[in-house]
């Protein structure tokens, strides 16, 4: 893998089945247990580090045509040393 993101912009858009949902959410449970996530992006690895405490917003828009259910979870970010930024 390369350089490890601590900085910057994500964005993730896929559609999964019902066990390739499961299977993420699992590691995101897993990674909350860890403190820390680090998540593979093209030639990087994005890596947060979970600190307390941790905001939690839930949000469901819904009608006959489209539903959305969004989880939203935010934090204080830890004060790191400066890196380059994200390209």
């Amino acid at each position: 893998m390369g350089d490890v993101v601590k900085y910057g912009d994500y964005e993730m858009e896929v559609e999964m089945n019902k066990e390739e949902l499961k299977d993420f959410l699992e590691m995101l449970i897993s990674a909350l247990e860890d403190g820390k996530i680090t998540y593979p992006f093209k030639e990087r690895e994005i890596y947060v580090e979970f600190v307390e405490p941790i905001k939690v917003e839930v949000e469901y828009e819904g009608s006959s045509e489209k539903e959305k259910f969004e989880v939203k979870l935010k934090f204080r970010g830890k004060r790191l040393p400066e890196v380059p930024a994200f390209q």
